[in-house]
């Protein structure tokens, strides 16, 4: 049995826009989405887990908006359905989508009450993402444009995402698992909570270690994207 997810008006302040001034000021944006799941395993458990979390969901949307720096609103949907068509990491913290359509409205961009929008949609076949392998876990590649990339980075548990910083890449990162603590400069390591979400100036040091039993996510929002040459990997000093 199939259902249907839906999220409807759902408004982020993004700084979206290819005009001057949509450049440093953020504007409200409507997000409307689908997500189609097979929900017979959610229906028989009634188990949250089996399905998909509207809540988190919402979160993940505001999170990528309010975070990247969007000059279209076809890329800025992109980014949100390459999401929702991710499979389910390691932690297999909810169903996979089998469909999805995300729907964006722009109130600002033209005069009167007229109304801009945008609507992506697409499959989870037709959404094949790179994943990475890394020491302490991997790294999936969700979706990247010329301004930007969004990943879902996996520590297994017991291992850490080692202390390091940035020359050049602006990086925002929200916590989607529970068992992770994170550190920043020479504070000692702290628990962070499903949602958490940090913005790391550049070079300001900090990392995480997965102190829970299973595997354990993070979404990060790389600006310009990813480069392995602009992540310096550094001895962490003791706190």
């Amino acid at each position: 049995m199939n259902a249907t997810i839906e999220l409807e008006n759902l408004q982020v302040q993004c700084l979206i826009g290819c005009l001057n001034p949509e450049r440093v000021k953020a504007q409200p944006i409507r997000v409307d989405l689908s997500v189609v799941l097979h929900a017979g395993a959610a229906i028989a458990n009634d188990e949250l887990c089996q399905t998909r979390d509207y809540g988190q969901l919402a979160d993940e949307v505001r999170f990528i908006l309010e975070e990247g720096r969007f000059h279209l609103l076809e890329t800025a949907a992109s980014f949100i359905l390459h999401n929702i068509l991710l499979d389910p990491g390691l932690d297999k913290s909810h169903s996979p989508a089998q469909s999805a359509r995300v729907t964006l409205t722009k109130f600002n961009a033209l005069a009167g009450d007229t109304k801009a929008r945008v609507t992506v949609s697409g499959t989870r076949e037709q959404h094949k993402n790179q994943t990475e392998k890394k020491p302490w876990g991997s790294v999936d590649i969700i979706c990247e444009s010329k301004q930007q990339g969004l990943y879902r980075l996996t520590i297994e548990p017991g291992q850490q995402l080692p202390n390091h910083f940035h020359r050049q890449m602006r990086e925002s990162e929200m916590v989607l698992s529970p068992g992770l603590h994170g550190w920043s400069g020479d504070e000692s390591s702290q628990p962070t909570p499903v949602g958490s979400v940090f913005q790391w100036p550049n070079h300001l040091h900090h990392g995480y270690e997965n102190l829970g039993s299973q595997p354990a996510s993070i979404l990060c929002m790389n600006a310009p994207p990813f480069d392995p040459t602009d992540e310096i990997i550094s001895p962490r000093q003791s706190p």
